[in-house]
């Protein structure tokens, strides 16, 4: 078995190779675009994406930023050629990625469970965790960090982009020389241009895989103006910000967890009209997480910049959750006083009924000496960005239920807070995505339950945005809270989005109460639909069929209705109930409700 470095550097002395941009392009046209034939875009086409021959995002950027050190190239391969590179490259990243991991001996493992001769393992779940202790927290939470997938949406970076840095728009203007919302039309320009050419070369193509893809990744400054229908000033501007020359800032890029410049300027300049983007995800992500570092370089705005980055992660937090439990219940920037001052605040609180929301907000980012297995600097990042906030909101959940505390708003106004919670959720957000969070919550987050205070939630703004958006009513976010809650860290998945779109497909039920839950990422397939159908007007279901369609039209339906909305502590636990029922026991209730109203109407009519 080669070591990694090894298997690195014979795909850095074939990315030097002429043609290898065009197998580049290749592996984008087929891995990142959704290939379906008719009018409408379903879920089964969509499923495509998650294909295990595809490779991932950071597999493709690994690839860009290889060919970049070497210059561009844009050599046709014939279809030989480029079928024989592409195989070849394929096979390097599997082995790449099989190399994150040292071998382990599975044999004794199994038989150390009670497994005799290649049979079932009695409890597969203890075994599971066993076999992830045996393996070097390092090389787990790289390999998790590398190809844990993407737990954001495209167009949520492009629509939180313009939140996020709404209170930083006069600086972006000043000194980038466009503003946010004129990037975002300079970058879906760029998308479309790219779309449109990849479906122009696909109809007139007689052969798969096309005759030469690199074209279509290739724009030009006029392009982009006519497209997108802003001044050309403007539009050289936003590319500047994003683009670079192949070679520049790559002779760092000696490894897989190397910075790699392309990542943070994902637009490569040929020449001064012609550019390639490979992947339009990576631009949206840089117009997100790039104004960060221009900021830094800004050491009079830097602080202010700070400050507004905290205030955005409150803010959009808390709006989110007003459009659910209503603006009277959310709360934001609560200090807890006793006698002798300050006990500690809470960044944003949600109080419905008996169930109270305590959020605690950071902006920390992962640093690159992390992203390379670091286990002290991950801990460290870990612990300033999710430990720390975790135990204050933990601090606060606990104060909340003591008489005596006086809690004040930020205007040092006195509010009256209710002491009887009968369940407290704490929950830990952080502004940027941070790679494999929930694996990294699983393993380093110090954590305490009581009856009342729940297994800590963290989550990314992203995951907020979905969950307040795709869950209609506060008994709906409660009943997800909980489930989500009461499975702790049993539920295996690469990021939140698959378990929140498990629970809207059929609900966070599983028969025999498992002890450890494994969740693939195509699971997420028709929430991404649904939010598409939401934010981009895509032709398809707003709501996925599932868990929160299928009692609507029924009597329990009906009553859930009702009650969805309540603050009535009874009522919730009724609502509650109703929703942790199986599909046969709802049945079986509706049949109920239909029998004693059909008896109540016949005897209503008797003379």
């Amino acid at each position: 078995m080669r070591t990694e470095q090894e298997i690195f550097d014979e795909l850095e002395v074939i990315a030097a190779q002429e043609g290898f941009w065009e197998v580049i392009a290749f592996f984008c046209w087929k891995d990142t675009f959704i290939h379906f034939s008719g009018e409408k875009l379903d879920a089964e086409a969509f499923a495509q994406a998650f294909d295990r021959t595809h490779l991932s995002r950071t597999e493709l950027s690994t690839l860009i930023g290889l060919a970049c050190k070497s210059g561009f190239s844009d050599k046709q391969l014939s279809l030989d050629e480029l079928k024989e590179r592409a195989e070849h490259v394929w096979r390097l990243l599997d082995e790449l990625h099989h190399s994150f991991y040292p071998p382990l001996d599975f044999a004794a493992l199994s038989e150390k469970f009670g497994s005799k001769d290649g049979d079932d393992i009695p409890n597969f779940g203890e075994f599971m965790r066993e076999l992830a202790s045996n393996r070097d927290k390092n090389h787990f939470m790289r390999e998790a960090i590398f190809y844990g997938g993407d737990g954001v949406f495209k167009h949520q970076y492009r629509d939180l982009a313009k939140r996020r840095y709404a209170l930083d728009e006069d600086w972006v203007e000043a000194n980038k020389g466009f503003k946010i919302a004129q990037a975002v039309d300079v970058i879906s320009a760029i998308e479309q241009i790219q779309l449109e050419k990849a479906n122009q070369l696909g109809s007139l193509a007689k052969s798969w895989p096309l005759p030469y893809h690199l074209p279509m990744f290739m724009f030009t400054i006029s392009e982009v103006v006519t497209r997108s229908g802003l001044g050309e000033e403007v539009v050289e501007a936003v590319i500047a910000a994003l683009s670079a020359k192949p070679e520049e800032g790559m002779k760092c890029f000696k490894s897989v967890d190397d910075f790699n410049h392309k990542n943070a300027f994902p637009i490569i300049k040929i020449d001064e009209n012609t550019f390639v983007s490979f992947q339009a995800y990576s631009l949206w992500e840089a117009l997100y997480e790039s104004p960060f570092f221009w900021f830094n370089e800004d050491k009079a705005y830097k602080s202010i910049a700070s400050k507004h980055r905290g205030a955005f992660t409150e803010n959009f937090t808390a709006e989110r959750l007003a459009l659910v439990f209503g603006k009277e219940n959310v709360l934001t920037n609560i200090d807890i006083f006793d006698g002798k001052g300050k006990a500690g605040e809470i960044d944003v609180l949600v109080t419905f009924g008996r169930f109270a929301i305590v959020v605690q907000a950071k902006s920390k980012k992962l640093t690159i000496e992390a992203r390379k297995g670091n286990s002290q600097q991950l801990e460290g990042d870990f612990k300033k960005a999710i430990q720390d906030a975790y135990d204050q909101a933990d601090l606060c959940s606990q104060l909340l239920q003591k008489e005596g505390y006086i809690f004040k708003d930020e205007f040092g106004k006195e509010v009256n807070i209710q002491s009887d919670f009968k369940t407290i959720f704490p929950v830990c957000i952080v502004s940027d995505h941070f790679p494999a969070l929930a694996a990294q919550a699983r393993h380093f987050l110090k954590y305490k339950t009581t009856n009342v205070i729940k297994h800590p939630y963290v989550m990314d703004v992203f995951l907020m945005d979905m969950i307040t958006e795709m869950l209609p009513s506060p008994l709906w976010v409660i009943d997800y809270l909980n489930k989500r809650s009461d499975y702790g860290d049993s539920i295996l998945s690469n990021h939140e989005l698959v378990i929140l779109s498990t629970y809207i497909k059929q609900n966070l039920y599983f028969e025999e109460d498992p002890t450890l839950v494994m969740l693939d990422d195509d699971i997420s397939t028709d929430l991404e639909l649904a939010m598409l159908a939401r934010r981009d007007g895509h032709d398809g279901p707003k709501t996925p069929e599932g868990f929160l369609t299928f009692p609507r039209k029924s009597h329990v339906g009906r009553i859930i209705d009702d009650i969805e909305f309540s603050a009535d502590y009874c009522l919730q636990k009724l609502g509650l109930h109703l929703l942790s029922m199986s599909g046969n026991s709802i049945d079986l209730l509706n049949k109920a409700i239909s029998k004693m109203i059909t008896q109540f109407k016949k005897e209503s009519s008797a003379p």
